[in-house]
């Protein structure tokens, strides 16, 4: 698990954090979205909150959701 404290003053909550793939299956267990969907929907920033780069995946955090800005849809 990673800390994710804004501060040192703040207290810290621990969120543990999935790839894309794991949190999709998680998030939408019928119908999956494909890699390629999921990368899509990071670089148009509709993952809040923006998945981190690590190496070559991406990590994102197990309380995400979906967001399409443009059509102010939350999931």
């Amino acid at each position: 698990m990673v800390c994710l404290c804004l501060s040192a003053t703040e207290s810290c909550t621990m969120k543990k954090l999935l790839t894309l793939e794991t949190w999709a299956g998680l998030r939408y267990p019928d119908h999956t979205p494909s890699i390629r969907v999921l990368r899509a929907w990071v670089k148009a920033g509709k993952i809040q909150p923006q998945p981190i780069r690590h190496g070559k995946y991406y990590r994102v955090r197990e309380d995400a959701k979906f967001y399409d800005p443009y059509e102010g849809i939350s999931e």
